[in-house]
């Protein structure tokens, strides 16, 4: 991420690079171009910083000239021209401008004498007539130099704009020390007017031989497998220190041009062609070591095949270039001031290495983008077999985890049905003994009260003495009386809250629930002016016997105990003046509905303390079906509230079927 966003910076620098390296290089073409047709000698010369005239190159088209260029081993000067012209007279020239002056008046054809002063200050006389300087030489001579700088200055560009990652921007990089040296070649040279080194020779075109043994090891540095062996971002050691050495050289020449105007030019050739050679061994080394490394399994052992494969293919191609460039080029320039191959071979040989260096690097990227594709999708399908594993075990885990719930929710399931069933056979002993002991007990007393209340008035009445004074034991024995019958409403508002099961295993559910609306709820509410209709014949399919069984015991329960607590509901808080409860059969189902229109309820916002309807919610869970509330409050066109409760039944011969039934919030227990 980080290399994408810094990537268009150096491209921007790149460019401003290579378009200040193609002015400059331009310029010098342009003085080379301008000499075209004019007279000179069949060799490029040129004017060193000590003011000596050194031989540069020989254009192919004409015979060598038998005198070395300036080299580590040796320099040759010319230091003397004489000049025979067609009228016969001899002119003689000396100094830095001697070509110069000789040229002004040489014609084609014409011999002139160069003498040659040599390592062992001993002066050599060579003849060579004067030619014409054409466009074909500058193009043997300078053009495909040109032609090689752009090859390598677009290549670089293109292996910079298209790398994903830091390695492949050190391989752009890299191919600039090479395209200076070929595309500023062309201020070293002259034809025809002198033309003394300038400050892009000393200052740029030298350097540059440096810079690219510098490029050299900073390429080897870079193709190591540590490095390729992961992704990582440019560091000071490996980045950074091939190119310190530059540093003293760029400062010992900025600082003698500062002082003296110029760079001496065998020192500044000989330092920057040395650290050439010296990278170039360098640079060899440290390849030769890497591939040793990737070649090895056991060396290689914490390195992948791709960097393996991706590392041998580089640092051979690299191995390769670097040693054809150094044994072609470096090292016999240094050595003899000239290549082992012709100028214009090499040049050509220059110009097509970096479209092949270009395939190369590309092809190998990518391979290796598609071996890293097949790996990440390998990977991805070792992830996936381990995810489909884990998942396996996850199932596996939830499976047991669903088993232990059904486990716990069905011993959950048995708790509740036992607490209910208790709860169930408590409230029925309760009812019982309420209607056994003390409801019968406030019965007897209202009966013994009453009768000896009535047995006292009349034998008070048959006293014509009136010896019995009965009054007032008729007026305690009344209020007594009055207690009990008080007493005795209580006992049975008290049997009605826990649900009259006595009274209903007695009746049977229907008339249970006929006489529960029609006397003992309104007896216990007698000031409440609510009116219930009910309309409960569906139960009288169920039929008399129907708690003899377990299934029709929790079946009645919940019918019961839900009609009971919705109607006292209504009567304690609902405020209603009319009710309805109806019982529908419908096939395979029996729905029971409770209506009233009382003020009504938020039915999300129930008190917890209200643990009726959870009870009741919880015995209609036990009979196999389900309890709905809807409410609509005041002061709403419908308020109200009406209570649902659906249960599945038996089936019998005779289908029951009513009208079409209210909308209901309740699914039926198969739905």
């Amino acid at each position: 991420m980080w290399w994408r966003h810094i990537k268009p910076r150096f491209a921007l620098l790149y460019i401003l690079v290579a378009v200040a390296l193609v002015a400059i290089s331009i310029l010098g073409h342009a003085r080379l171009i301008s000499q075209i047709n004019h007279t000179f000698g069949g060799f490029f010369w040129a004017i060193d910083t000590d003011g000596q005239v050194v031989v540069v190159s020989t254009p192919p088209q004409l015979p060598p000239f038998d005198v070395s260029a300036g080299s580590v081993m040796s320099i040759d000067h010319i230091v003397r021209v004489q000049l025979k012209d067609r009228h016969g007279l001899t002119h003689s020239f000396t100094g830095s401008d001697a070509l110069n002056d000789a040229y002004q008046l040489a014609r084609p054809g014409e011999t002139i004498t160069y003498g040659i002063q040599q390592s062992n200050n001993q002066i050599a006389y060579i003849q060579r007539p004067a030619v014409t300087f054409t466009w074909d030489m500058w193009w043997q001579s300078y053009g495909i130099t040109l032609i090689a700088g752009l090859s390598w200055l677009l290549v670089g560009f293109f292996l910079l704009l298209s790398a994903r990652e830091w390695v492949g921007a050190v391989e752009g990089i890299t191919l600039l020390p090479p395209a200076m040296l070929f595309l500023l070649y062309s201020h070293w040279g002259n034809v025809q007017s002198a033309y003394p080194a300038d400050s892009v020779f000393q200052l740029l075109w030298v350097p540059a031989f440096a810079l690219l043994g510098a490029a050299f090891i900073h390429l080897s540095l870079t193709y190591r497998p540590e490095v390729l062996n992961k992704a990582h971002r440019p560091s000071l050691i490996q980045d950074g220190l091939p190119y310190l050495p530059l540093i003293a050289l760029l400062a010992f020449e900025w600082f003698s041009y500062a002082l003296k105007g110029n760079v001496p030019t065998r020192i500044n050739l000989t330092a920057s062609l040395g650290y050439a050679v010296f990278g170039g061994v360098l640079s060899f080394i440290i390849g030769i070591a890497s591939l040793l490394r990737v070649s090895r399994r056991r060396a290689g052992a914490g390195i992948s095949s791709r960097v393996r494969r991706r590392l041998g293919d580089l640092l051979t191609l690299w191995i390769g270039g670097v040693g054809l460039g150094f044994c072609l080029g470096i090292l016999p320039i240094l050595l003899t001031g000239r290549t082992l191959l012709p100028l214009e071979i090499f040049d050509m040989l220059a110009a097509v290495y970096p479209l092949l260096l270009l395939y190369a690097i590309r092809s190998l990227r990518m391979i290796d983008r598609l071996q890293a594709s097949l790996e990440q999708r390998e990977q991805a399908l070792q992830e996936r077999e381990q995810a489909l594993h884990e998942q396996q075990q996850t199932a596996e885990e939830l499976r047991q985890t669903a088993e232990n719930l059904r486990q716990s929710n069905r011993e959950l399931e048995q708790a509740t049905s036992l607490l209910l069933h208790a709860d169930a056979h408590l409230r029925s002993i309760l009812s019982q003994r309420i209607h056994d002991q003390p409801k019968q007990q406030a019965l007897r007393i209202r009966s013994l009260l009453g009768h000896w209340q009535h047995k006292l008035k009349v034998e008070a009445e048959r006293d014509p003495e009136g010896k019995v004074f009965v009054p007032p034991i008729i007026d305690a024995l009344g209020k007594v009386r009055k207690i009990s019958e008080e007493l005795e409403g209580d006992l049975r508002g008290l049997q009605l809250l826990v649900e009259d099961a006595y009274q209903r295993r007695s009746l049977g559910l229907k008339l249970h629930l006929e006489k529960l609306i029609r006397e003992d709820l309104p007896a216990l509410h007698p000031e409440s002016p609510l009116k219930i209709q009910s309309d409960l014949w569906a139960l009288d399919a169920l039929g008399s016997d129907l708690e003899k069984t377990e299934e029709g015991a929790k079946l009645a329960e919940a019918i019961s105990y839900t009609v009971t607590q919705a109607l006292l509901n209504v009567y304690n808080h609902a405020g209603a003046n009319y009710a309805t409860v109806r019982a529908v059969r419908n096939n395979g189902f029996l729905d029971v509905y409770i209506n009233d229109d009382g003020r009504g309820f938020d039915t999300k916002n129930i008190s917890p303390e209200k643990t009726s309807l959870f009870k009741a919610q919880l015995k209609a869970r036990e009979a196999g079906g389900a309890l709905g509330i809807t409410s609509s409050p005041r002061p709403g066109a419908q308020h109200g509230t009406t209570v649902q409760l659906r249960v599945r039944v038996p089936q019998t011969k005779r289908s029951f079927r009513t009208s079409p039934l209210p909308e209901s919030t309740v699914q039926s227990p198969g739905a």
